[in-house]
């Protein structure tokens, strides 16, 4: 039986363990909020669907004009898996530079290149996923977060207009 190899990194916001043993994947992350559980993934690695690596972008690292921003991580470890019968997605952020990182990295290479989507752009790695890349994200949510207010203002204008 071969030795597990494991990750950790505890960085601002949250807590992330990675594990690999001889036939599973762990995943086990602890958000630092008042309100935020414990979450824990044990899979096969035979339902391990595919994985691959991504660029934070600054906003990840909660890099603003106030605050230098968290830098104990530089990208996220994106992964899939099977979960009964629904595929389900994961995204955890990494140290890629990490040496225990790497050796989990290689090892789930070794266990499963099928898997792997480390040799594909980060767009049609995170296609093949199945998730939306971070840029994209907050476009929308900025979308939303400015757009909503707008629209509803120009209807209560609009209102007020209408009816004197």
């Amino acid at each position: 039986m071969q030795e597990s190899i494991h990750y950790f990194l505890d960085h601002a916001t949250a807590k992330v363990s990675l594990t690999v043993t001889d036939g599973q994947f762990i995943v086990e992350t602890q958000g630092k909020g008042a309100l935020d559980k414990p979450r824990h993934i044990d899979i096969l690695l035979s339902n391990l669907g595919h994985f691959c690596l991504v660029a934070t972008v600054k906003a990840q690292n909660l890099s603003n004009f106030r605050n230098a921003g968290d830098y104990s991580y530089d990208s996220e470890f994106i992964f899939s898996y099977r979960e009964g019968q629904k595929i389900k997605n994961k995204r955890v952020f990494v140290n890629s530079r990490d040496v225990s990182f790497a050796e989990v990295l290689n090892e789930l290479e070794r266990k499963r290149p099928d898997a792997s989507l480390l040799h594909l752009p980060p767009e049609q790695a995170l296609e093949q996923i199945g998730a939306a890349s971070a840029k994209k994200t907050l476009g929308l949510f900025l979308i939303l977060l400015i757009g909503i207010p707008v629209l509803i203002a120009f209807v209560f204008i609009i209102l007020k207009i209408i009816r004197p």
